[in-house]
């Protein structure tokens, strides 16, 4: 079959091939960063509300300037937009080398990092289908997945050890280099832009008085979710991933207690056997899922990694638990000849296994909405669609940042992570037997219809 969609077709796509090149060596570069700046906050400062400041300023620019950025990057060249992102973060970095002593400087450098970031990522994300056609994508966002989490698994990977061995320094010059090798990259895609739009917004970029441009970003917000609230497939899209967001935005908070308070164990030390096999788990989904399941219903890619998903969480909070079981000196009691013959999986083993897991799991949900987003949005709207999609997954992550601490403080870090994993199995319950939980009359027919009708048969 000559038209098979293979990833080395893919691949072959000169434009497609540079933004992908430049994908990894961005997010490589802010990964990293991340991850020594999050030891390095708390270690000047020595209290955990000051990297909750430093989290927020990651999640502000997001919320402040996403869909501005949206609106920006559908009537901009996305190549010239990536091109200044790529070398005015390097000077970004290299500022840090001067400022890492000053709390207050380093959370305003952060925070123009990340208001920066704002303009890159949708200009990258709604680039992909101007660049390739619509029977590609499905391949193209697993190769964008893949680097994606590769890039932050090695990020989150390497970060402390260039920490600890080369100082504090090394990140801020590696990231500084490879942000420049981007922007060469860069320099080399084609121009991206949606023709016809240069007219309607031809007043844009001069425009000076900010009352105009807030008037034209809010009209332009309004359609968008207009155009949202009249796809089902994409609003079910952006909840999906708003929740993943979500649900990493609350293991974040809580995950630091749960190693030192329950596993008794440094933080630190959960970058190898918690990051990195997490980090392994969203590399092979993002190839597998491509590779596998591209001509299956994205449901059944889907509603799967959902409960799966829930159950690994439920049983992390229960993993110290299990493991007293199985370690336990009157087990031989209840199971006298396997114990002999099996030898009991340590903790560090189960929770390893268990994170490979829950990043296959991801990956095998955003993927699959990812793709739904781009094939459902029109060329001159994806770039909104996509800010949109950050605003409300940065809100669900920038909530927990600021209440899953005390929740966890107030019922348990135990309970509250199984919590979790139990709202998440009952999302995917949902999603897998409408019927289970509401009568036929009670929801819309459209709704209905995108779940299902046949859950509900007629008596």
């Amino acid at each position: 079959m000559p038209n098979k969609v293979t990833f080395a077709s893919v691949v072959a796509n000169r434009g497609f091939r540079f933004l992908w090149f430049n994908q990894i060596l961005v997010q490589l570069a802010y990964n990293t960063l991340n991850f020594a700046l999050i030891i390095w906050v708390f270690k000047l400062v020595g209290a955990n509300l000051a990297v909750s400041a430093l989290l927020l300023s990651i999640y502000l620019p997001v919320i402040l300037f996403g869909i501005f950025a949206g609106v920006f990057v559908d009537i901009a060249d996305r190549r010239k937009i990536i091109m200044v992102v790529d070398i005015v973060l390097a000077v970004c970095f290299l500022l840090f080398v001067f400022i890492k002593f000053s709390y207050p400087l380093i959370l305003i450098n952060t925070f123009i990092i990340n208001s920066l970031a704002q303009f890159f990522l949708p200009s990258e994300n709604s680039s992909i289908p101007m660049l390739l056609s619509k029977k590609q994508l499905f391949l193209a966002n697993s190769l964008f997945s893949l680097t994606l989490y590769g890039s932050f698994m090695l990020g989150f990977t390497m970060g402390g050890p260039i920490l600890n061995h080369l100082g504090i320094n090394a990140v801020f010059y590696l990231g500084a280099v490879l942000l420049s090798i981007a922007f060469i990259l860069a320099s080399q895609l084609p121009v991206i832009k949606v023709k016809g739009l240069g007219q309607r917004f031809a007043d844009f970029l001069s425009i000076s008085n900010i009352e105009r441009t807030i008037i034209l970003t809010a009209a332009e917000t309004k359609q968008t979710f207009n155009f949202i609230k009249g796809k089902l497939e994409v609003g079910v899209a952006i909840i999906l991933m708003s929740l993943v967001q979500g649900v990493v935005g609350i293991l974040a908070v809580v995950m630091p207690a749960y190693f030192e308070q329950v596993l008794r164990i440094r933080a630190t030390d959960s970058s190898y056997f918690v990051m990195l096999p997490l980090g392994l788990g969203m590399v092979t989904g993002a190839f597998l899922v491509g590779r596998l399941f591209h001509s299956r219903p994205k449901r059944l890619v889907v509603v799967p990694a959902i409960i799966s998903g829930g159950i690994i969480f439920t049983l992390a909070g229960l993993t110290p638990f299990i493991a007293n079981i199985l370690q336990s000196t009157d087990l031989p009691i209840h199971i006298t000849r396997p114990r002999y013959f099996l030898r009991v999986p340590s903790l560090s083993t189960i929770f390893a296994i268990g994170a490979y897991l829950a990043g296959f799991c991801m990956v095998s949900i955003i993927i699959p909405c990812q793709t739904v987003l781009q094939e459902s949005t029109p060329e001159e709207k994806r770039g909104k669609i996509f800010s949109v999609l950050a605003v409300v997954m940065t809100a669900f992550a920038a909530i927990p940042v600021i209440l899953a601490g005390s929740l966890s403080d107030l019922f348990g870090v135990t309970p509250f992570i199984t919590s979790i994993g139990f709202f998440v199995v009952i999302v995917g319950a949902f999603v897998a037997r409408p019927d289970w939980f509401f009568k036929k009359h009670h929801l819309p027919y459209a709704v209905r219809e995108f779940l299902g009708l046949g859950h509900w048969k007629e008596s």
